[in-house]
């Protein structure tokens, strides 16, 4: 057997302990159509390597307990960005997604100072937790805008006023790791992702500054050079009435200066935003109406989405779905209150989850799987 061979077998193999989270040498033989010998030369290696680990724990209906093998979560760290305006949050996870660090970085927008920070950020966090640069397998960005991520270039981001930024390049140079830079919307949407129904179908709305949409097919999520649904003439002219609440409520322009919510903001703040927002409608009939059109058009936005891909879910995020739980219900409501060929589930984000950085883990994983610069 080449050692071409023998190395896409064990990423494969890997791959499937990952996913499968704790698996048996017969379930792997039988997943992947592979002799048991074979698959217990391939998990040896693996086990050998340190990249899986082997429990006697598996359940047994009689006789000995297999042995069961699951993912070093400790074999490489990921480290975590995203990007806002005024900061950044950087955390460190093992390979599974548990959080070993998090912090928020004030910063300025500046693309040199930026990029500058977000590195001596990464090199101190790798020195306070004595890692060496070897053990970090890449680093994951979520950014607002449009990103090319095979080559990894923000093509434009109107939050950070920039655009034609080679930001995983700048990263990589300074810091001597894989870098990975991605849209917002899609480090989401792979919260989404089900790898063992080939029919799933998810449509994800991101709500911030802008309006990113993402759309989760498989077990992938659809890439494209355009994914933001504010740059695409499919929605045509009505985008602006969404842009006009979103620019011109005050209220909105604070829940943009609030870092990521399930992370770095006291849930009584959030309780009270929404108490004064709901004040404000009452006290504002103009913006009242203007909401109503903006839950109306963001829905019909859905709608037009759903009518193509049928999903089966449509997710909502974004700071503005976060904070705000009248304006959720409101879209939810009006989503499924309007004609559509399939009724989907409509639903956002759990706090437990960890969606932002489950969405980063994920992402990372996928470029560690797919690409030969990451060998086993």
């Amino acid at each position: 057997m080449s050692k071409r061979t023998k190395r896409v077998n064990l990423k494969k193999l890997y791959r499937t302990v990952y996913e499968k989270r704790s698996v048996t040498k017969p379930e792997l033989a039988q997943e992947l159509g592979l002799s048991l010998t074979a698959v217990s030369d391939y998990v040896n290696q693996l086990e050998a390597s340190g990249y899986v680990l082997s429990t006697d724990k598996g359940s047994s209906s009689g006789g000995r307990k297999p042995w069961l093998y699951e993912v070093n979560p400790a074999f490489r760290y990921i480290i975590g960005i995203d990007m806002r305006a005024s900061h950044f949050y950087v955390f460190l996870s093992d390979m599974i997604g548990q959080l070993l660090h998090k912090e928020f970085v004030s910063v300025e927008k500046a693309y040199d100072s930026y990029v500058e920070a977000m590195a001596d950020t990464v090199k101190r966090i790798l020195t306070d937790k004595q890692l060496p640069r070897e053990k970090i397998l890449a680093v994951g960005i979520s950014i607002s805008g449009v990103t090319d991520f095979a080559n990894k270039v923000v093509d434009l981001s109107n939050e950070l006023s920039w655009a034609k930024k080679p930001l995983g390049h700048a990263l990589e140079a300074l810091l001597g790791i894989p870098v990975f830079a991605e849209n917002d919307a899609r480090v989401y949407a792979r919260n989404e992702i089900d790898s063992g129904d080939p029919n799933n179908v998810v449509t994800v709305l991101y709500l911030n500054r802008g309006v990113g949409l993402a759309l989760v097919i498989g077990s992938s999520v659809l890439q494209g050079y355009t994914n933001r649904a504010g740059d695409s003439q499919f929605f045509g002219k009505d985008i602006d009435k969404i842009y006009h609440v979103i620019r011109t409520c005050a209220l909105f322009q604070e829940i943009f200066e609030l870092p990521y919510y399930y992370q770095g903001t006291d849930p009584a703040y959030i309780a009270e935003l929404n108490r004064r927002f709901m004040q404000h409608l009452k006290d504002n009939q103009q913006w009242q109406a203007d909401m109503d059109v903006f839950s109306t058009e963001v829905a019909r936005m859905m709608i037009a989405m759903a009518n193509v891909v049928n999903p089966k879910r449509i997710l909502l995020t974004g700071n503005v779905f976060d904070y705000y739980d009248y304006i959720y219900h409101q879209v939810r409501n009006k989503i499924l209150q309007l004609p559509v060929t399939y009724t989907p589930e409509v639903k956002r984000n759990s706090p437990q989850d960890n969606p932002l950085e489950n969405g980063i883990v994920r992402l990372i994983m996928e470029k560690f799987f797919q690409l030969d610069q990451f060998s086993i």
